[in-house]
């Protein structure tokens, strides 16, 4: 994470050999997200999730599953009180008081009987990722705040939240003996997911806080693909790896924008504004081997005129980079800040939340800040020699349910790769086909005048992919005619031109110029596919 702040000592529990101990039992006993689904059910998942822990204990003790998935989800996944006689069925009666000497187990003193009732002070939670074919890979932290009001320590460790699991679905499929970089790897969650879903993958994990790596350790420790190798390293930012390099790096660092101030070690970085997404950005190319990716959690600040592209240009070499950078929302100052006040469990109304957020909104306006961009950074390592490459879109539409955009990245630098270096003869001389997914979408209005009606007329002509980005082009007749011609293992792209500009009466070298830059778009999109990337596997 960061080196500007020495995280103090919490009053957390040991995570030490029982939380190990514990993990391989509950994973032994079946402890899964198809066995949380079963007690609670989508609306129990869902009311944990918006943090009603009320409702979430209703759906468990109300369902029919089994009493011991049901006290094994209320015990450790909802963290509720439970007796010791609970705790020592499931665990057994050593481990139960193994937890308890390590402050893992903790006395809950409200509690009728004479029983002692202890809650967990530890997070174990399941996390699927099917898009990686990671199945039921446990997570240990520190508890969020979704089911109790606390405000979490300086040295809090998140574990299975959004940050991670929206920086997954942006993280392209592993290839089998790769070697990860997980920068800031916190409780080891992207290097777990990752982990389980290739062979022989090499993942060295990086943090600034002795505690995540201590959970990071006890993670690893119960990894289901026993020939993967996991090191974790303490330091800063990319201090524990120099001179290295690696074939993907991934980063959810501390990116908070804010004063250069540590209120919590997992988001916040100790620099100003964004200079903690700035250097990630500056510096990860140069741990990449060639052809290697990176895939960044970032965010970026910005003055009331200032350009988002143009901001993030600034932070990469001038060599050496492809990169796409993507944006997924963009708010304002209070918004912002109110987010992250809630994210620890900070009542904005209340007056130390006023107090802070006031202050933070003074920094924002001292240094002249609106607006905040919050999205994803993608570099490909190039040759030295060629100039770096930056293409930013903004993709705040509504995705498709359940879209995968990690193989999005992958092709995005495959297909501009090919288009690198391309003059306009190579592009027509090109076989193409037409993504699968892409339907084309005709919105007419009503063709009338004041004395008769004559049906609609097409008002927009529109392309849009079916699947993952869910990009969209607006069109016109000629260009959709093109399309129709394309096969790739037919006619080249310039034939099926000049056969149009024959039929039409239309100049070809005209409407090859205009036509060019429209091809380069969809290409770009993925809306049309070069027949030499099919072959590569490219759809």
């Amino acid at each position: 994470m960061n080196a500007l702040s020495s995280p103090t000592t919490p009053p957390y529990p040991t995570i030490a050999q029982p939380v190990r101990d514990l993990l391989r039992v509950l994973r032994a006993k079946g402890y899964s997200c198809e066995l949380i689904s079963r007690v609670l059910g989508n609306p129990g998942i869902a009311a944990t999730a918006a943090g009603s822990p009320e409702a979430a204990v209703w759906y468990a003790t109300t369902s029919e599953a089994p009493s011991r998935h049901k006290d094994m989800v209320l015990a450790f996944y909802l963290r509720q009180p439970c007796p010791h006689s609970t705790f020592s069925a499931l665990v057994g009666e050593e481990l139960t008081q193994q937890l308890v000497t390590d402050g893992c187990l903790t006395v809950v003193d409200d509690q009728d009987g004479d029983s002692p009732h202890y809650s967990c002070a530890v997070d174990i939670r399941p996390i699927t990722v099917a898009a990686h074919g990671a199945q039921d890979v446990l997570i240990a932290s520190d508890p969020d705040a979704s089911l109790e009001i606390s405000i979490p320590h300086t040295d809090h460790v998140p574990g299975v939240g959004n940050a991670p699991l929206s920086l997954l679905n942006m993280v392209p499929p592993v290839d089998d003996d790769a070697r990860i970089l997980d920068l800031g790897c916190g409780s080891g969650v992207l290097s777990l997911v990752l982990g389980d879903s290739a062979t022989a993958v090499e993942i060295t994990g990086t943090d600034i806080s002795p505690r995540a790596l201590e959970f990071a350790r006890a993670n690893s420790s119960v990894a289901s693909k026993r020939e993967n190798t996991f090191t974790w390293r303490r330091g800063s930012w990319f201090e524990p790896v120099t001179g290295e390099k690696f074939d993907m790096i991934v980063a959810n660092p501390p990116f908070v924008i804010g004063p250069p101030r540590v209120e919590h070690v997992y988001r916040d970085s100790g620099l100003p504004l964004d200079q903690a997404t700035s250097l990630v950005v500056r510096n990860a190319a140069r741990y990449l081997n060639d052809a290697g990716t990176a895939h960044i959690l970032a965010g970026w600040a910005l003055e009331p005129a200032e350009d988002a592209a143009s901001r993030i240009a600034q932070w990469l070499p001038s060599h050496g980079v492809r990169a796409w950078v993507v944006q997924r929302e963009e708010v304002d100052i209070a918004t912002y800040v109110t987010t992250w006040l809630n994210d620890e469990s900070l009542d904005p109304r209340s007056q130390q939340g006023r107090a802070r957020a006031k202050a933070w909104m003074d920094f924002f306006a001292r240094n002249g800040v609106t607006r905040v961009g919050l999205g994803f950074v993608h570099l490909q390592k190039i040759p030295e020699e060629q100039t770096t490459e930056l293409t930013f879109e903004i993709m705040d539409h509504p995705l498709p349910e359940g879209a995968y955009l990690g193989a999005e990245v992958g092709e995005f630098f495959a297909r501009t790769a090919w288009l690198d270096g391309k003059n306009s003869d190579e592009i027509l001389n090109e076989c193409y086909a037409i993504r699968p997914t892409v339907a084309l979408e005709r919105v007419s209005l009503p063709s009338a005048d004041d004395v008769s009606s004559h049906g609609f007329r097409d008002h927009i002509l529109r392309l849009a992919r079916t699947d993952g980005p869910a990009w969209t082009h607006e069109v016109d007749e000629p260009l959709i005619s093109v399309l129709s011609g394309l096969h790739p293992a037919a006619l080249p792209l310039s034939d099926v031109v000049d056969l149009y500009c024959t039929v039409h009466d239309v100049d070809r070298d005209v409407f090859r110029e205009a036509l060019i830059p429209l091809i380069v778009d969809l290409i770009r999109h993925g809306m049309i596919i070069p027949s030499e990337l099919i072959s590569e596997g490219v759809s």
